[in-house]
């Protein structure tokens, strides 16, 4: 119930769609059966460089879920929630010049490496490029309660933004407690 309390400070998020998968694309049938398997529930971020100005603005500026991910080899959940931001000038020359990508707040839980006091989950708050290229930072050995909360803040941070700048985001995110960070 605390979950969805946190959720209800954030009036954007959508409660009917989700963000897509790969088995969504039209592509997905030409996958090995295995990969189908395999990838399937895999949230696809890079459907929005293939979308039409019309189709962008039913992402843009609207945080909706990822899958919940469940690995069993390494006991590891993904819970995501991911939403589609203009960047500004600066951040689209590190982002292969494109000026929309989507944003992303995930929170990874470890059950098999938690400690006594929990801290067994780690959050990446990226913004993504159609390639190798991203903004990100980790917040790492934190409870999930305390990652949650963080994500709420972020969440608003990015909802207040009409236009994203990436040094201004990492800032936000250190200010927040991220202590690993990737430019890539």
């Amino acid at each position: 119930m605390k979950y969805l309390q946190l959720f209800e400070e954030v009036s954007n998020l959508s409660k009917v769609r989700k963000f897509p998968t790969l088995k969504d694309r039209d592509t997905f049938h030409n996958l090995k059966s295995k990969d189908r398997k395999r990838l399937g529930d895999t949230t696809d971020f890079y459907f929005v460089y293939d979308l039409s100005k019309k189709d962008l603005g039913k992402y843009l500026n609207t945080w909706f879920s990822g899958n919940v991910k469940h690995f069993d080899e390494g006991g590891v959940i993904c819970d995501e929630m991911w939403t589609v931001k203009r960047v500004d000038a600066r951040t689209s020359q590190n982002l292969y010049h494109r000026n929309v990508n989507p944003v992303s707040i995930n929170i990874y839980f470890d059950y098999k490496n938690k400690d006594k006091s929990g801290a067994n989950c780690n959050m990446k708050a990226t913004i993504h490029s159609i390639d190798d290229s991203s903004y990100g930072a980790w917040f790492l050995n934190k409870s999930v309660d305390e990652l949650k909360e963080i994500r709420v803040k972020l969440m608003k941070y990015v909802n207040s933004k009409s236009v994203m700048n990436g040094d201004e985001f990492m800032e936000t995110c250190k200010e927040l407690g991220a202590t690993d960070f990737d430019y890539n």
